[in-house]
């Protein structure tokens, strides 16, 4: 049997322990609610940078021209693969919406009004991929809510896509790119 006054924590023991957890948790939401944000834009660009890789693969593989088209006159907007070329959003398309990632995403620049190349951000309208894999130069501007970041996802003439990430840093420094 349990010798009497042995078994369990004692209500001081508990009272600390809950006091220590209290604590903690009071330090880290404030940390939580600021990255959160930054979290959904970051998934949101890595899924716009995978998107645009697919919408290449699959242009190469029906051997049809596919354009990945930005549509903005909502907010937040959304992008989908023009299929049927018609220049809109058709039932059926592939579509993402920013209003799926929450947090405040959508297309922009944040802090950044110059990119790398030390031009100003332009959003493009659409990304074309040929059926050799090739497409038009633009690049597709991502931010969250606080402005306080933003991603660049470039294709290239090649058909090459890159995912950069604007530090926020102002003045504009080609370094601020990574």
């Amino acid at each position: 049997m349990f010798a009497q006054g042995k078994a369990g924590f004692s209500l001081v023991e508990l009272m600390v322990v809950i006091g220590i957890l209290a604590i903690v948790a009071a330090i880290a939401t404030p940390n939580f609610i600021s990255w959160k944000p930054r979290y959904h834009l970051k998934s949101a660009a890595r899924d716009l940078f995978s998107n645009l890789q697919r919408a290449r693969l699959q242009a190469v593989k029906e051997n049809i021209p596919i354009s990945v088209m930005v549509d903005n006159s909502v907010t937040p907007g959304f992008y989908y693969f023009d299929i049927d070329g018609n220049g809109a959003y058709t039932a059926g398309e592939f579509r993402v919406m920013f209003a799926s990632y929450g947090s405040g995403v959508d297309f922009g620049t944040g802090n950044a009004t110059n990119n790398w190349n030390n031009a100003s951000c332009t959003q493009a309208t659409g990304i074309t991929f040929s059926n050799q894999g090739t497409a038009n130069n633009g690049s597709i501007y991502l931010e969250n809510k606080n402005n306080d970041i933003c991603y660049a996802v470039t294709v290239q003439t090649s058909g090459s896509v890159k995912l950069r990430q604007f530090s926020g840093i102002i003045p504009f420094s080609v370094n601020n790119w990574k």
